[in-house]
């Protein structure tokens, strides 16, 4: 007879690798999905065994489902585990403990397997007082850890009603205790009696009065193993606890029974910190159905995890891996570095990229010249002129605005450097306006307070995306006769108040670098419906040559040609159209992705005071290129950097946009500028980091990025606590 294959999840866990032994004994072949958290040590007695197999993933990897092929039956036993835990990232715990587990039924379904063992938890129950609760009893969970694990058990009984042959049973454990090969000393009793044997002394939190159900691990196991034998139609669509009745304890009765068995020591009872848990439990049905008991007393538990402990049987009982919330925040949230931004470049860019090379026409040509036509049909602009950067397309508005020496140019602070130097360039002076501090951009007041007779131009920088409020702006310059230019590097497919970025001010500047929206590499151009200031863009992009390169090589061509003005090398080209032409169709697309991602850290990061969120103003539609978060430095003790140098070692990738440019060297001297002449983007400067975002990033990524991110305000915030007693 065959060996029946069990895929068990989480099966280098507490509970699952005394699971997967006792399988292995029983004649099974076990298939253990773990992300191994904890490490490969657990599992050393289970690795040599033939009939064991590690498949080394976390449960929400695509490539997991693999996992169930030439499987039998499922035992899911994966997920974040207890209630500290549980908290660390609600968000995260929902997506694992839920999502996943709905994902793992269904899967397996589609392959045709029909056993599906669940490990829930008696948690779900709640607060209870002092009845006695049994399956057909409401729940009240009053933890996250608790409602996943709710959800989870209805979503499979709804899939059971659902898929006729599907048998899913959920079993409610109680609080688990005694030894392992991965083992905890987080759990009531395990800790109890590292204490009693450790310190002399248990102190007993809450007040010792909430109730608490208890088993042992190998008990549970045992469940695990009689749901699997048992016949489908008898397990199909159940809820069942695991425990025993006998087993209900006060907190404080429990810890007076551990004091004896584990002891001498005395205990303490420590009123604070309210456990809002207490639940009894019936366990009546289990035997009834499986004929399942409890075997293990728990006298018998604290003994025996007390002597372990003489012994010495455990060598470091106060080392990390056996403590669940400890392990999750020591161990790096991603093993690969997650990257803070990843161009979505495919096979239509790489064909049409070929077909250029194949050309024999790689600098501008009809490649970029159909790429400015699309362009300026997404925005709605009569001309887009595509020259080598968004630098080069702001010190070519400029230029075309007749901007030069003596002139000023008002402009944000808080920008990439070339906003600023290519003013420079011109001769001119730049003039910062303060900020917005939740949008980060421009702050129209400020603008006004700062024109002068010798303004000439305003550019306001559309940051992340979100265009200005460019209507208070556009009124004060048209009001004075000052050119406008937008730097809208970020905001390629934005729009305000219902019109498209590209199409509002005199002239717009966008972007194509690797991180933004649209990608040609290198690149910029410029929208603009004036006639004059388009050719002359065009003439000085080339040298100031009255003919570019298509119109000088090509058949039709002629030989003479006039330098017509001192211009620049500042041309695109064929090549770096190729890559833009296809994306330029599905930008909309890519937006409507990030507008998903950003509404996802949106809500996942709502509860973090430590954290400030962006703003989303009324009147703009945002493109979505960056998801700049603010730090509460003084809640987190911690600076910026240290911060992003942490995330970095959680293998988070983020960014900074930016640094004000007024305590930058150069401007600061130049223009004889202290931080608190713009208050606002001073303060800013410091806190600014930004999330990954893009079209490539998924949902566990977006996940790990929340999760690493909150245990890192918890960690910062404790240490600073820490400080400050």
């Amino acid at each position: 007879m065959s060996r029946r294959t069990v895929l068990v999840t989480g099966g280098a866990g507490y509970l699952g690798t005394v699971l997967c032994d006792q399988l292995l004994q029983g004649g099974y072949r076990v298939r253990c999905l773990d992300r191994l958290y904890f490490g490969r040590e657990p599992l050393r007695g289970l690795l040599t065994d033939p009939n064991f197999e590690l498949v080394e993933l976390d449960l929400r990897d695509p490539a997991a489902m693999e996992a169930l092929s030439g499987v039998d039956a499922v035992v899911h036993l994966a997920g974040l585990a207890n209630d500290p835990t549980s908290e660390l990232d609600p968000d995260l715990t929902w997506s694992v403990n839920h999502l996943a587990t709905v994902s793992l039924a269904q899967a397996a379904i589609a392959r045709g397997i029909a056993r599906f063992v669940h490990a829930s938890s008696c948690s779900v129950y709640g607060r209870t007082a002092d009845e006695i609760v049994d399956e057909n009893s409401p729940c009240h969970p009053v933890s996250t850890y608790a409602q996943t694990k709710l959800a989870a058990e209805a979503d499979l009984l709804d899939l059971a009603r659902r898929q006729p042959g599907f048998a899913p049973v959920s079993l409610r454990q109680a609080t688990l205790f005694g030894l392992s090969p991965r083992m905890r000393f987080d759990l009531a009793l395990n800790v109890m009696a590292l204490h009693a044997v450790r310190r002399g002394r248990i102190d007993v939190l809450g007040g010792g009065a909430q109730w608490r159900p208890l088993v042992h691990v190998a008990d549970s196991a045992r469940a695990f193993v009689a749901a699997l034998e048992a016949p489908a139609d008898t397990v199909a669509g159940e809820v069942l606890n695991v425990g025993a009745s006998a087993h209900n304890f006060r907190i404080a009765d429990l810890a007076g029974l551990v004091a004896h068995h584990a002891g001498p020591c005395t205990i303490g009872v420590v009123g604070e910190d309210p456990d809002h848990r207490s639940y009894r439990v019936d366990f009546a049905r289990i035997e009834r159905v499986l004929g399942w008991r409890a075997e293990v007393s728990v006298a018998a538990g604290a003994a025996e995890v007390a002597a372990a402990l003489r012994s010495r049987a455990i060598a470091d009982p106060d080392a990390s891996v056996h403590y669940n919330v400890r392990t999750l925040v020591e161990t790096p949230v991603r093993t690969s570095f997650l990257p803070f931004s990843r161009p979505q470049l495919g096979a239509e860019e790489e064909e049409e990229v070929i077909a250029t090379l194949r050309s024999g026409w790689l600098t501008a040509g009809p490649r970029t010249q159909r790429f400015e036509r699309l362009i300026a049909q997404y925005v709605g602009a009569r001309h887009a002129v595509a020259v080598s950067s968004c630098t080069a397309a702001l010190h070519l508005a400029l230029i075309a605005a007749g901007v030069g020496p003596g002139d000023e140019v008002i402009t944000s602070p808080i920008t990439w450097p070339a906003t600023a130097n290519v003013i420079v360039h011109c001769g001119a002076s730049p003039v910062f306006a303060d900020v917005e501090p939740d949008t980060l951009n421009l702050d129209p007041a400020r603008v006004a307070e700062t024109i002068t007779p010798r303004t000439k131009v305003i550019i306001p920088v559309h940051m992340a995306g979100q265009p200005c409020d460019m209507g208070p702006i556009l009124a004060l310059a048209r009001k004075r006769g000052i050119r406008v230019i937008e730097d809208a590097a970020h905001a390629l497919g934005a729009s305000y108040r219902g019109q498209r970025i590209g199409t509002i001010s005199d002239m717009t500047c966008f972007s194509f670098y690797p991180t933004k929206n649209v990608t040609t590499i290198e690149g910029g151009v410029v929208t603009t419906d004036n006639d004059d200031w388009a050719e002359a863009i065009r003439t000085y992009s080339l040298h100031g040559m009255s003919q570019g390169a298509w119109k000088r090589y090509t058949a039709e061509a002629g030989f003479e040609h006039e330098v017509l003005v001192p211009g620049y090398k500042y041309n695109f080209t064929d090549i770096q159209a190729a890559l833009g032409l296809h994306q330029i169709g599905r930008l909309d697309g890519f937006i409507a992705v990030r507008r998903r991602q950003a509404d996802y850290y949106d809500a996942a990061l709502a509860d973090l005071s430590e954290v400030v969120r962006p703003v989303r103003r009324a009147y703009a539609e945002h493109a979505h290129h960056l998801y700049i978060i603010q730090l509460e430095l003084e809640r987190l003790g911690c600076t910026r950097a240290e911060f992003a140098e942490a995330m970095k070692r959680e293998g988070i990738g983020t960014g900074v946009h930016f640094r004000a440019l007024h305590v930058q060297h150069y401007y600061r001297e130049r223009l004889e500028l202290r931080p608190e002449d713009l208050p606002q983007a001073a303060r800013v400067s410091e806190r600014v980091l930004s999330l990954p975002l893009y079209p490539l990033l998924t949902e566990r990524d977006q996940s790990d990025t929340v999760f690493a991110l909150r245990k890192l305000v918890r960690s910062f915030a404790r240490q600073r606590a820490l400080v400050r007693v």
